[in-house]
């Protein structure tokens, strides 16, 4: 439930928190398909509220959806979780987020961050990103940190969109590490193409590689040593490629 104004916006329930929505903007691929932000898998299995947190209450400033801008944006979210109040995990799930960013003209920048409550460990996931629209290209970056009780893991992007006449080429590399025994590391690399056939429809192609390395017992580097593409099975250790071809059209 949303209702909003001059004053800001205030959305009520399950909605994506403001690190997810930072992370998605400065993402060449926009979080979709086989190109998808390879920073956004190697915790997301563990941090339960990294793209979407239940129970929420959040406002939002000189932002909507997935626009931002231009000058100062915001967002504060407070979120629940559903345990029994008798529990000794009763405040499991339970935080806040928030991403405060700038924008003008061809520069945006933001950072957002976010604690979630669990008996076996907080969760923190942080991360901040820039762009900058040169007119010929467009360049995209992100730095992310995230914990899990003891666990930490950082990971960089880099990429951007190209214009080619009635089209555009994506590219992105990211670049993901665990602080654990074996180094638990994942790189991949996405290259895309897409031609808008009018303002609603385009055809698009992206090929995806990501390789993994490092194989650890605990199922948090086991999981970061075998991220794998749009849901498919990669072992510890090995690599992946993949394909998309398609048409999009926006109704």
């Amino acid at each position: 439930m949303s209702l909003g104004g001059n004053w800001g916006e205030l959305r009520l329930g399950r909605d994506y928190s403001p690190q997810f929505r930072n992370m998605d903007t400065f993402d060449p691929f926009g979080t979709n398909g086989i190109g998808t932000n390879g920073l956004l898998f190697p915790m997301v299995n563990f941090i339960t509220t990294y793209v979407r947190s239940s129970n929420s209450v959040a406002y939002l400033f000189n932002t909507s959806g997935w626009s931002t801008g231009p000058g100062v944006y915001g967002t504060v979210q407070y979120y629940l979780g559903e345990n029994n109040s008798n529990a000794a995990n009763s405040s499991d799930g339970r935080g806040a987020g928030a991403r405060i960013g700038y924008a003008s003209g061809p520069f945006n920048v933001s950072l957002a961050v976010s604690r979630t409550t669990y008996l076996a460990g907080d969760t923190k996931q942080n991360n901040a990103g820039a762009s900058y629209d040169f007119g010929v290209a467009k360049l995209m970056t992100e730095y992310v940190r995230d914990s899990v009780g003891a666990v930490d893991g950082k990971g960089w992007l880099i990429g951007g969109h190209i214009p080619v006449g009635a089209g555009v080429i994506r590219l992105s590399y990211t670049h993901y590490s665990m602080n654990m025994a074996g180094d638990p590391t994942n790189t991949k690399y996405a290259l895309g193409y897409v031609h808008n056939l009018s303002k609603r429809t385009a055809l698009y192609a992206t090929y995806a590689h990501v390789s993994n390395r490092g194989t650890v017992a605990s199922d948090a580097g086991t999981l970061n040593s075998s991220i794998a593409l749009n849901g498919a099975v990669t072992g510890a250790g090995a690599s992946s490629s993949g394909i998309d071809i398609g048409i999009r059209h926006s109704f």
